[in-house]
């Protein structure tokens, strides 16, 4: 449990210091920057104590064409278009779809199961989560419902076939800093070129934004990517896009306790239960996986 918590808490920190980063520097150019950025560092570190990088690219290049696109550019470069023209809280509706579009998706196409109970708690957190969020962000008004609303639906469900991928690929034991420094490279290429074409490109080199760009990275890139893709191994690609479920609720307490944005308490009152669903889903978790342990031992 300490280990989602942890990514849980890392995503929550990038992800808010995106958004505030946003008001510093042109989107596209924030990309192509953390990309490159992270995705070199990443490499670098795993040569220095490994002295080679060695992948099947061309084995599994479709694998590698649909985890880089599907996991890193698509989601990066249409977050980074759009996130920007919403609401935080309106963005984090993200946190809260892509955990059910992974479960059917891996369900599906990898033949992933859950317990009843799993199914269960999912179900409950994700529409609890949902509901507060539409309460606080008013999207039940027709006239806030955009377009931005309905991309935010497909960056979460391009983020569940990005990391059923990714997965994909650590099953076929290709290196997960290899998989992570590739897709972040070519994401950064391509949002650097995009941003000389289509920005008006815009940059602070001031002490605090440069400080929240650095700990995007770090908690964003270096932790929160990294450590998932590294945890595909041990957990189901449900569980694990549950990172990010608490987000709503850490990103509310933030705004209403440091930015004096008032949020009602009927947000608090629906997403807390929303968070208690998802804890009892890693418990279920953990239990399921035990008992198949079990079986194949017995088998």
């Amino acid at each position: 449990m300490l280990k989602i918590l942890f990514l849980s808490i890392c995503y929550t920190i990038s992800f808010y210091s995106s958004t505030i980063l946003g008001n510093h520097f042109s989107p596209l150019l924030m990309i192509g920057f953390r990309g490159l950025l992270s995705g070199f560092l990443l490499l670098a570190i795993r040569y220095s104590y490994e002295h080679r990088i060695k992948t099947n690219f061309l084995k599994y290049k479709h694998h590698y064409i649909y985890a880089i696109l599907f996991g890193f550019v698509a989601p990066f470069i249409l977050a980074a278009i759009v996130l920007n023209h919403l609401p935080v809280v309106d963005s984090t509706i993200i946190a809260t779809v892509e955990p059910i579009i992974t479960y059917i998706l891996a369900a599906y196409f990898f033949k992933e199961k859950l317990s009843k109970k799993q199914v269960l708690y999912l179900f409950l957190g994700t529409t609890f989560a949902f509901i507060a969020i539409a309460i606080e962000a008013k999207v039940e008004r027709v006239s806030l419902i955009s377009w931005q609303e309905a991309v935010i639906i497909i960056i979460a469900f391009i983020l569940a076939l990005g990391w059923l991928a990714i997965g994909k690929l650590v099953r076929l034991k290709e290196p997960e800093d290899a998989i992570v420094s590739i897709g972040l490279i070519v994401t950064g290429t391509v949002a650097m070129v995009m941003s000389l074409f289509i920005e008006n490109v815009q940059y602070s080199i001031e002490a605090t934004p440069i400080m929240l760009f650095i700990s995007m990275i770090f908690f964003g890139d270096l932790v929160v990517t990294r450590m998932r893709v590294k945890l595909s191994k041990e957990y189901s690609a449900t569980l694990l896009s549950l990172i990010c479920i608490f987000s709503p609720f850490i990103t509310a307490l933030h705004q209403q306790l440091f930015n004096y944005q008032h949020y009602s308490y009927k947000f608090f009152l629906i997403i807390i239960p929303s968070l208690i669903c998802f804890v009892a889903f890693y418990r279920e978790e953990t239990k399921y996986q035990k008992n198949i342990l079990i079986q194949k031992g017995k088998a």
